[in-house]
């Protein structure tokens, strides 16, 4: 259910959601935590998009820490709409060389019509992930799946437009850190996979955070990514990776500090027990 179209009803969030089509004029969505319940709307290749400010406080920390004031050129890899980005920018100061800013997917491809509908697609392979409309809000391939949905909602049997690369592009980047990326030539935003190798400027630190552990991927696809960062860093580089969990109810943030050597990674420190993929990382190269 789109919130937005049920001001009178007190329905709880887990049903209702933001309405995604705010991210259309994403210019008018002021607060970053706004502009990241909309972005994390999203399933991308199977894959549910999430994040927020302040999530990252004990990592950056730990990050912070063992810079102690030096000015690293940092790869953030899988940051999403750029919110913990903004976070560890600013913690920071003006201590980096540069800090690129990267996830797979930066944009998705919108069809609006007059009847106040959104068709929201993945440019990479054309699907559908998503129409909102004034009152609803629907998962076509949770759709497919569930005929009674196709049923309750009739006007889905018009079927979803083909998509059209020409359509507008919508960002799924905070506006807050699209304009620092204007303003400091220092900050750099765009699309990376990181089972492919990075083909940037090398990076001293690399920050990964919800993309290296089982839940997401298999073991082969992790030492594959794992890999990359190596290969990316030179000797005496550090990778920070992170996880953030619920543990009995609680959201837990885990992170492990590692630094690149000749062979492999060293751990250098962990907090709340470390990532579950830390055995795996500390394999020669990945």
């Amino acid at each position: 259910m789109n919130r937005a179209g049920w001001p009178a009803l007190p329905l709880p969030r887990r049903i209702a959601l933001p309405d995604p089509r705010d991210l259309l004029s994403s210019e008018r969505i002021a607060a970053p935590d706004a502009f990241a319940a909309r972005s994390s709307l999203f399933v991308l290749r199977g894959t549910t998009r999430s994040t927020r400010p302040g999530r990252h406080r004990q990592g950056d920390a730990l990050l912070a820490r063992a810079l102690r004031g030096s000015s690293p050129v940092v790869l953030d890899v899988g940051a999403a709409d750029g919110s913990t980005s903004l976070d560890l920018i600013a913690a920071l100061g003006d201590r980096f060389a540069a800090y690129y800013v990267t996830d797979r997917t930066l944009s998705l491809r919108a069809r609006t019509d007059d009847r106040g509908r959104a068709f929201l697609y993945d440019a990479e392979d054309g699907t559908c992930v998503l129409i909102a409309t004034p009152r609803w809000v629907v998962y076509p391939a949770a759709e497919v799946r569930a005929g009674w949905l196709r049923r309750a909602l009739p006007w889905l049997r018009g079927g979803i437009p083909p998509f059209d690369p020409a359509y507008p592009e919508v960002s799924l980047v905070q506006p807050r850190l699209r304009e620092v990326a204007r303003r400091d030539a220092r900050v750099i935003v765009r699309a990376y996979n990181v089972l492919e190798p990075w083909d940037g400027p090398a990076p001293t630190v690399v920050k990964i955070a919800n993309l290296l552990n089982r839940a997401f991927l298999p073991d082969a696809a992790i030492r594959r990514a794992t890999r990359n960062l190596f290969r990316a860093l030179p000797r005496g580089g550090l990778l920070l990776v992170i996880d953030n969990r619920v543990v009995d109810g609680r959201p837990v943030e885990k992170a492990s500090l590692l630094e690149r050597d000749e062979g492999g990674f060293r751990h250098v420190e962990s907090v709340n027990g470390g990532t579950e993929i830390l055995d795996l990382a500390l394999r020669r190269g990945g």
